[in-house]
């Protein structure tokens, strides 16, 4: 019964690691990793400037004001 977990366990550690590397593979090949930059960057819109934090979790209070004064709040 060992031996076969054993097998069970390297044979799973193979398919994991090869879909890894052809999950890599494909983002290579497609360029997923150009312009890193850019695509971190995409998350904000003209309310929310780059390098401006107008947010914080909710249990913790901010050290500065959740929003720019002026600036109007957007629900969702």
């Amino acid at each position: 019964m060992n031996t076969v977990m054993y097998v069970l366990l390297a044979a799973g550690l193979v398919l994991f690691g090869g879909s890894t590397l052809a999950a890599f593979y494909w983002a290579a090949s497609t360029g997923q990793f150009r312009n890193l930059e850019e695509g971190s960057k995409s998350i904000f819109d003209d309310e929310e400037p780059v390098g401006t934090a107008t947010d914080a979790f909710a249990d913790k209070r901010a050290d500065r004001p959740l929003q720019r004064p002026g600036a109007t709040k957007r629900t969702i």
